[in-house]
């Protein structure tokens, strides 16, 4: 039989879910197993209590809605298209904004028209300026009816130039903003190149746009994030996002901040749920209809996961923390995709509903049958027994009656109200500012919906603008600088009206304003925004002070530099300079470290950046700095800098070589390793006796291998004679002859593969040295051919060929002449014969019929295949691979076998590997993390972070997923059905769907290493919590469900003479950090067996597990003992903050 007995998936399981189809397989039409009835889908959904769900819409009505809104007479509107996710060659345009209506009041729409059609993929939509603004492909176009049939005959181009690179990624989510300016977003593979009066604009990648129709202005308010599907404003004017292939949960928009996969980015700003699964769609209620604690909640959309969630934000210092909350609505119907969500003007909630079964993209068949074409639902969510909104006649209101509603509870109505204002044009401006003089000026909120009325209408009203920069209230505060910021042009005085509220009393207003300042270019406005140093600063804070001065520092640093810019205390002074780079920079950094002028707690930072831009007189000074230091450990982190920086500048300090010979004297400092390592780089032959002692057992590990990198740097034939004879001395451990080999790779490639093959391959070795020891070769541009003409002389184990093949294929690189001499070396047979159809659909149809997701759970998380190292759980895991929370609920299963198989078919998007060639003949693999003038930086298959300096680039080319092909070795039959089922379930409402987010998912583990046990038996627990050196910890996760299993963990064993027996125990702990000094409860559920430190103190706990844990801001570790013997199999550990003093924590999620 052809099928295959086992597949081998290696470290890189499922790679990126490459999740291409069978071609034969796709002809099957599945989707007659979807219930395409609305009311069954309906039924399905299980409501959050005290809501229920009536459909509002349906097919034949309308079909595939993109984006729903609302005008401002209550209608709504639906860009729909049956033409995604591409259009067929000679396809005519038969996309559709419908436009619907509930004349009855029954909460159904019975009055649908089409306004327009003939449109390709229309991705979102606004009505307004008298008809509709829709973007049409490339173009954001204007539709109006001027003959008052219900159906648009004028079609204007209004901007022209956005890219169409991918269908689901062109602009879309069009939102009128309370400033009157329409806002709409971009994804990662788009990039615009637009011409306005102003210039040309252009955006590559991911950002939000911000227009103003009247004068064609056109701004970014933000760049990064990936599919940012999702954009909208709270009460005060704060701005949010979601991402819909990102994981982050809800984004709080700094006002020109840059976010995950930002071009260009040099620092990002992270969301506030980490680990979230992807959404889709933004709304934040408000309103009579609706429970007060709904009041101001965020609704998006988990569409992989058949959800639409709940979070609720709370202040946290100048920005937020995110909580998810119940799901409004959830349901295991295959085709519920909710993507767009709004509050309508009777207060519901209205979601439209893609209804399909498939929604990837480009890692499925575009032409995959089981893309529905014909379907869609709009669904209408109401509070039960809680009467609905009146629904306002603003169409036939009178201006000062639309500038009442501005009194409304209501967003929906207050926002509309002031869009039918502007919509009313000039003769209706003349009523704004007599209602505004006549307002109660302690009734701030209306205050300032009156000032973003002035603002939409384009009239400056800097009388109300000052008395709220003095507002109460520090949101309103806060929403004031904004406008400040947008009048700045306009109002002669807005830059001396914005530098007091640097030193706000709060955080956000100073945000707020550090990040206007960034508008005003000058050097002094850089002065102004450093004063902020002057008060307590969190995360938000320094990413908005740190962004303003780059913004600035085309015109800051000139004038510094000559002199003439002072910032007056010196911690301003060193975070300027640590926001810089460049040659005075480092200079006056570096007068500032001799003259001993820089603060204890800012001196390691300041080091760092010193090493990052200084000449060879400042490291110099930096590496003087290091061995005068008393810490050694600290030391030891300072020379580790200095050396780092050689490496990747090329630069080198002006030093007395007897300096480095004097560090490489003391053999068990902390600082010789990187002193080795510095006398390499500085071609110091001196040192070669030293280095070449410094090898010998009795001395750590570390040093050792730091004297193999040195004599690497020195080179010449006594250098390659040295670590040939080290590279094969068996008396040494493996990790020197290792050390030894790579370095002798540095300067003698030929040799080095003729001893890989000698002295590694041909014996038994942990297939993590292998791969290492492959890497060697694989990571040198010139590496390929000489281990191609080793392997020719001779055999090797089959075991390290399989592993070189894989690592062949993961490289990016073409390798066919490798591959054939490991598979004649290895003695390899043929691959097996791909599966015929028949086998292929047999084996999909198993999936469900015999796979065990339980058992395929324990496959996953199996070391051997070391899933997690790639691939996360709620955000718990590797970064390599996406996030696999909501996998089965978005991919059918045929896919997740194909992928599981062919990996390469397609990848999934922001996946792709990168293959960069350096300069200097290395080569490095792995997905881009970011990208700048100064570097790249890379993920690689180790998910590990790489910098690579831009100066050094050769070539940068796409290479494959970082998973290998054919991998078809490891698993049996059964595990592989097991495995597909136990991925097809992940996502789905049931045990493997997302969970709470407050359970902690990253732990790590202690390793029962020598030092380990010397540091238990002589001090005890207490010391484990709070050792006196470093201990070896790795990384552990929790299961789907957020179970941590103890008999996964490395255990320690202690001999109990008195008892006569022996204990077993572990160790794990986990770190989380709070915004604000206050209470969290730790609860342990089954904690017998458990006992706890917080920050290295013993913590108690109830019975039932659960501890108050009472805290300051900061990082927080809390370490767990288990005893294996009493503790349960399965230990789920849930933290998050006491209502009363919320102390706003944020779990550590990652690798």
């Amino acid at each position: 039989m052809k099928l295959f007995q086992k597949v081998y998936f290696g470290i890189f399981l499922l790679g990126f879910l490459a999740l291409a189809p069978s071609q034969a397989l796709a002809q099957k039409n599945a989707s007659g197993k979807v219930d395409l009835d609305p009311e069954s889908e309906r039924k399905s959904f299980q409501v959050a209590e005290g809501f229920e769900v009536n459909l509002f819409a349906a097919d034949p009505q309308l079909a595939k809605p993109i984006q729903i809104c609302f005008d401002t007479d209550g209608r709504l509107w639906a860009a729909c298209s049956s033409t995604y996710p591409q259009v067929l060659p000679g396809q005519p345009k038969e996309d559709k904004i419908l436009v619907m209506e509930d004349t009855d009041g029954d909460g159904k729409a019975d009055k649908t028209t089409v306004f327009a059609d003939g449109l390709l993929i229309p991705t979102g939509l606004a009505p307004g300026d008298g008809g509709v603004y829709v973007v049409d492909s490339t173009d954001l176009v204007h539709f109006s009816d001027t003959d008052g049939d219900g159906k648009a005959d004028r079609k204007r181009i209004i901007l022209s130039g956005f890219g169409t690179e991918d269908t689901h990624h062109m602009v879309h989510s069009l939102r009128w903003g309370m400033d009157g300016l329409l806002y709409f977003n971009q994804a990662i593979y788009i990039h615009s190149h637009l011409e306005t009066p102003y210039g040309p604009k252009r955006l590559g990648g991911g950002g939000v746009w911000q227009f103003r129709p009247q004068s064609l202005e056109l701004d970014i308010v933000m760049r990064g994030l990936v599919n940012s599907w999702g954009h909208h404003f709270d009460a005060w004017g704060q701005s949010f996002t979601t991402d819909g292939a990102g994981g982050e949960g809800i984004n709080y928009v700094i006002p020109r901040g840059y976010y995950a996969t930002a071009v260009g980015a040099k620092r990002i700003v992270q969301g506030l749920n980490p680990g979230s699964p992807k959404h889709c769609g933004l709304e934040i209620l408000s309103g009579r209809h609706l429970p007060d604690s709904w009041q101001q909640s965020m609704i998006t959309n988990d569409f992989r996961g058949h959800r639409v969630c709940r979070f609720t934000l709370e202040p946290d210092g100048a920005g937020y923390v995110s909580r998810q909350q119940t799901e409004l609505i959830k349901t295991n119907h295959p085709a519920f995709r909710p993507i767009d969500v709004r509050q309508g003007p009777d207060g519901a909630i209205y979601l439209a509903d893609w209804f399909n079964p498939i929604i990837q993209h480009g890692e499925v068949d575009f032409r995959d049958p089981r893309r529905d074409k014909t379907h869609g639902r709009i669904w209408r969510v109401t509070a039960k027994g809680r009467p609905l909104v009146p629904r306002p006649a603003l169409k036939k209101d009178t201006p000062i009656e639309l500038l009442n509603h501005l009194k409304d509870p209501e967003m929906w109505t207050r926002h509309m109200a002031r869009r039918e204002f502007v919509e009313r044009g000039p003769s209706a401006i003349p009523a704004l500012n007599p209602w505004a003089q006549a307002l109660d000026s302690s009734n701030e909120p209306l205050l300032l919906e009156a000032l973003w009325t002035f603002q939409a209408v384009d009239q400056i009203n800097e009388k109300l603008l000052q008395s709220l920069l003095r507002a109460r209230d520090p949101r309103i505060r806060a929403a004031a600088v904004r406008v400040t910021a947008m009048w700045r042009k306009k109002i002669p005085a807005a830059k001396e009206a914005i530098e007091p509220l640097v030193t706000d009393p709060n955080p956000q207003v100073r945000l707020e304003a550090v990040r206007a300042l960034g508008l005003f270019p000058s050097p002094n406005s850089a002065q102004a925004a450093l004063k902020v140093l002057d008060l307590p600063m969190d995360r938000f804070l320094d990413y908005s002070l740190w962004q303003t001065l780059q913004e600035l520092e085309a015109v800051w640093l000139p004038a510094f530099s000559r002199g003439e810019l002072s910032f007056g205390r010196t911690e301003r002074l060193i975070y300027a300079l640590r926001s810089s780079g460049g040659g005075e920079v480092a200079k006056r950094l570096g007068e500032l470290v001799r003259e001993e002028k820089i603060p204890d707690e800012t001196l390691d930072g300041a080091m760092a950046h010193l090493a990052e831009v200084g000449g060879p007189g400042e490291l110099a000074l930096l590496l003087s700095k290091a061995v005068a230091n008393p810490d050694p450990r600290r030391a030891a982190i300072w020379l580790d800098r200095l050396v780092y920086s050689m490496q990747q500048r090329g630069v080198k300090p002006a030093v007395n070589p007897q300096i480095v010979l004097g560090i490489l004297s003391k053999e068990n400092s902390p600082l010789t390793p990187a002193g080795a390592k510095l006398a390499g780089l500085l071609k110091l032959e001196a040192a070669r006796g030293i280095l070449e002692k410094l090898t010998q057992t009795s001395i750590s590990l570390e040093t050792r291998l730091g004297a193999l990198q040195g004599l690497e740097g020195l080179g010449g034939k006594p250098s390659v004679d040295f670590l040939a004879r080290m590279a094969v001395e068996k008396s040494q451990p493996v990790e020197f002859r290792k050390g030894a080999l790579k370095h002798l790779a540095g300067v003698d490639l030929n040799l080095a593969a003729n001893l890989t093959k000698s002295a590694f391959l041909n014996q038994p070795q942990n297939s993590a040295d292998t791969e290492e020891i492959f890497g060697y070769f694989l990571g040198r541009k010139d590496g390929i051919n000489p281990l191609v003409a080793s392997l020719s002389q001779g055999k090797i184990t089959a075991d390290a060929a399989k592993i070189g093949i894989r690592q062949a294929k993961v490289s990016g690189r073409e390798t066919p002449t490798l591959i054939q001499a490991l598979e004649k070396a290895g003695g390899l047979g043929k691959a097996p014969a791909p599966l015929t159809q028949p086998e292929y659909e047999a084996l999909v149809k198993e999936v469900t019929l015999r796979g065990d997701p339980a058992r395929g759970q324990a496959v996953f998380r199996r070391k051997d295949l070391n899933c997690l190292k790639c691939h996360a759980l709620s955000g718990a895991g590797g970064l390599v691979g996406p996030d696999l929370t909501s996998l089965g609920a978005s991919a059918q299963v045929d896919y997740l076998v194909d992928s599981l198989i062919n990996p390469n078919k397609a990848i999934k998007e922001n996946y792709h590997s990168l293959v960069v060639t350096t300069v200097d003949g290395k080569i490095f693999t792995g997905v881009k993390v970011r990208q700048n003038d100064k570097e790249l930086v890379l993920r690689d298959a180790e998910d590990r972070e790489v910098a690579i300096p831009a100066k050094k680039i050769e070539e940068q080319k796409n290479g494959k997923s970082l998973m290998p092909e054919g991998l078809i070795d490891s698993l049996t039959r059964g595990e592989l059905l097991d495995l597909a089922r136990f991925l097809s379930e992940l996502g789905k409402p049931g045990p493997y769907g997302p969970g709470k987010a407050s359970i902690v998912r990253r732990f790590e583990a202690l390793e029962p290493t020598p030092q380990a046990y010397t540091v238990l038996s002589r001090m005890g627990n207490d010391a484990i919590a709070n050792p006196a050196e470093p201990l070896l910890w790795s990384a552990v996760y929790a299961t789907a469900q957020g179970d941590l299993l103890p008999q996964e963990l490395p255990q320690f064993t202690q001999n109990r003479a008195l008892e006569g027996n022996r204990l077993f125990i572990s160790f794990v702990r986990f770190a989380f950090e709070t915004g604000a000094k206050g209470k969290a409860g730790l609860k342990i559920h089954s904690p017998q067996g458990v006992t706890f430190w917080v920050d290295g103190k013993p913590s108690p706990m109830d019975k039932e597990g659960f501890a108050v844990l009472e805290l300051e801001p900061g990082k927080h570790l809390v370490v767990l003992r288990i005893d294996r013997g009493g503790a349960s199999k399965e230990l789920r550990l849930e933290l998050d903050d006491i209502a009363s003093l919320p102390a706003k924590t944020r779990i550590t999620q990652g690798k």
